[in-house]
């Protein structure tokens, strides 16, 4: 068995931040105009449906999940040819059998929420599972190496094919039935079918990869299973976490206004998502190549400081201006998701907050705390989501997702602690300041056109408060840094 090379250095990693953010970038710039041309070609029942459909196929895949993708990128042994094959062969097995589990809920599902056309849309979906686990090993390779030009090229083309496939079918559906008819969601699952099985050719042909056979190894079988086992909790625990929401709403709610939450999730969630992928290609594989060396608090401090300075901005951004951003891009319909939008990324920063914890308790070899901070946001729902909508409504329910969000921080900064690490007066400072800014940004903008008129001033007062306040902060870094070059 082989070793894997020496890890990269400094500069492989600053490359590799910077591939992720602008692959990252790329991928919501596609993501964001193929969903306001969607918006106006579908109706917000098929987002609700949509919604449903991807929920219980995501529930699926995270239950099952062994930590494959973690494993190589952790390993000592992650370029091992007999461990890529076990695992390639692992992923194979999984992706049919959930595809199977897929049809067998079918039915119960599509009864328990009233949608018959849940019953073929879950199954059809369910094909997606087994085009993930015939993709290549080389996706995860790639990342362990810090080699992602070509990994965010195979994530972009794949997500153009979805988009563009999506748009063409909801536009040859309009042109032959009309876009009020429900089934028009079938277009957006045969698009998403499309995107998946070009990503799978990509990963075979595109990246460079071993030659895959089946083959289970028994050591390499044991070894995944030992490290899987927290990740499977974990991950069980985190759909659990983020999705119950929907799974909520989609009884609480008409599909119609879950269709709108939806719409807004998808925008609260983008600075979420962008910090997901840096603790996963950059900072996981960072971090295990300096977490058992001395000096590693300050690795720790100087990777995540400038991480969370993006976030904090993306976040005042959209709770300070959100609204506006809503009225200007999306037709009356949609008008609802600006006000969700400012709820949900409320508690979007304390995920952001809390991704670098996860990324160094992983690294650490730390699997049990991961599961136990997904528990603590499950815990969280289970309690403050119930009581919230008793008190008040639909918004009370999206502050009780705040305050679970809250509790998940709370336990990860807890490992964090428990490893000698002191994250948390930095993170208090940063979570004032953007409560700060949005409230200034908020405000500049409602204070400049009324809250009911679709203008784009207010949206340009709330961006100018939130550019001037995190420019600045961003400048301060940068000269701080230069500071420290010239005294090094």
């Amino acid at each position: 068995m082989s070793d894997a090379p020496a890890g990269p250095g400094r500069g492989a990693t600053l490359k590799a931040s910077v591939w992720t953010v602008a692959g990252f970038g790329g991928s919501q710039v596609i993501r964001f105009i193929g969903n306001l041309i969607l918006t106006r070609l579908l109706f917000p029942e098929v987002f609700g449906l949509a919604a449903l459909v991807s929920i219980f196929i995501q529930g699926l895949w995270m239950f099952s999940d062994i930590g494959t993708g973690p494993a190589i990128i952790q390993s000592p042994h992650g370029d091992d040819e007999r461990f890529l094959n076990t695992c390639w062969t692992i992923q194979i097995v999984r992706g049919v059998a959930l595809w199977l589990l897929s049809c067998a809920i079918a039915a119960p599902v599509a009864s328990i929420y009233g949608q018959p056309l849940l019953a073929w849309l879950i199954p059809v979906s369910g094909l997606n599972a087994v085009l993930n686990g015939l993709e290549a090993t080389s996706m995860h390779t790639a990342v362990r190496r810090l080699q992602l030009p070509r990994v965010v090229i195979v994530e972009l083309v794949s997500q153009v094919v979805n988009i563009v496939a999506i748009i063409v079918g909801a536009l040859a559906w309009r042109s032959a039935i009309g876009t009020q008819d429900p089934r028009v969601v079938w277009v957006v699952v045969g698009g998403t079918l499309l995107g998946n099985l070009v990503r799978l050719v990509l990963t075979h042909t595109y990246l460079d990869h071993i030659r895959h056979r089946l083959l289970v190894d028994r050591h390499w079988l044991r070894t995944q299973l030992a490290f899987g086992r927290w990740i499977t909790l974990s991950t069980i625990l985190t759909f659990l976490s983020n999705q119950s929401d929907r799974l909520l709403f989609g009884k609480l709610i008409p599909i119609e206004v879950l269709g709108v939450y939806n719409i807004a999730a998808t925008l609260a969630m983008m600075p979420t998502q962008a910090l997901d992928a840096l603790g996963s290609r950059v900072l996981l594989p960072t971090f295990s190549r300096h977490a058992r060396e001395e000096g590693f608090d300050r690795v720790f401090a100087r990777v995540r400081l400038p991480l969370l300075l993006g976030g904090a901005a993306m976040v005042s951004g959209l709770v300070g201006g959100g609204p506006f951003l809503v009225r200007v891009l999306y037709d009356s319909r949609y008008w609802e998701a600006g006000w969700i939008v400012q709820f949900l990324a409320l508690g979007a920063w304390f995920q952001i907050i809390e991704s670098s914890n996860g990324a160094v308790l992983l690294a650490m070899g730390h699997s049990r705390w991961k599961a136990a901070v997904g528990g603590a946001k499950f815990l969280g729902l289970v309690a403050f989501v119930p009581l919230g909508f008793h008190l008040d409504g639909f918004r009370g329910a999206l502050l009780g997702l705040v305050a679970s969000d809250v509790l998940r921080y709370a336990t990860s900064t807890a490992g964090i602690l428990r490893c000698g690490l002191r994250p948390h007066v930095m993170d208090a400072m940063l979570t004032a300041l953007v409560g700060t800014v949005s409230a200034l940004a908020w405000f500049a903008g409602r204070g400049l056109v009324g809250a009911h008129e679709r203008s784009v001033l207010p949206l340009l007062a709330a961006a100018t408060v939130v550019g001037l306040t995190w420019g600045s902060a961003g400048l301060w870094y940068l000269a701080r840094k230069r500071r420290e070059a010239a005294t090094a």
